[in-house]
């Protein structure tokens, strides 16, 4: 099982399934790690195998959708030209959280609120409406341009460029979100 994901430049690229969170356990990050960035993203299951996807056919390719959010351990992003796939393969750092919600809520009006709380009480607010089905399908369009799907992947799109999270200093960090009206994330990064 891989993750595909379409980054906010737009670009793919395919983290292992090691860095898959499904249940919202907390996060000790490594010693390494001095700050950590985020991403929210728009997810869906491929329920199909699949290469070179035309347009037409995408949406027979995914049945269940959710969203989720990526981390990025900042200390492996030293611009180097490995570093933004070393930064993608921390265990833990894909939040996409289960169960899933069934594709048609995608026709609904899908909104998403992620909320970060740092350890010295400073909260961060973010709230988007992306639930699209021509987002998803696009981007299962796009990436079996170059990669084959299996059954079991999930294709996560990143709503907005990376932000900054936190930092070590800032010490733990609460991740708190809803979707579709449930709640959906629920985790701790803890230094």
């Amino acid at each position: 099982m891989n993750i595909v994901v379409r980054t906010a430049s737009g670009k793919y690229i395919v983290r292992p399934d090691t860095t898959w969170e499904k249940d919202n356990e907390n996060l000790y990050l490594p010693e390494f790690v001095d700050g950590i960035s985020y991403t929210p993203v728009l997810f869906a299951r491929i329920c199909k195998p699949g290469r070179s996807i035309g347009r037409s056919f995408a949406a027979r390719y995914y049945d269940a959708v959710n969203y989720g959010v990526l981390l990025y351990p900042e200390s492996l992003l030293d611009g180097s030209e490995e570093a933004f796939a070393c930064a993608s393969c921390l265990d833990h750092t894909s939040f996409l959280p289960f169960p899933l919600q069934d594709r048609s809520c995608l026709s609904s009006e899908g909104q998403f609120d992620l909320s970060i709380r740092r350890g010295n009480g400073d909260e961060k607010q973010v709230r988007l409406n992306s639930s699209s089905a021509a987002i998803i399908e696009s981007a299962i369009v796009e990436a079996t341009r170059f990669i084959y799907i299996r059954s079991g992947d999930l294709i996560a799109i990143e709503l907005q460029a990376r932000e900054m999270a936190g930092c070590r200093e800032d010490g733990r960090l609460e991740f708190r979100g809803n979707c579709f009206g449930q709640a959906a994330i629920g985790f701790d990064l803890i230094y």
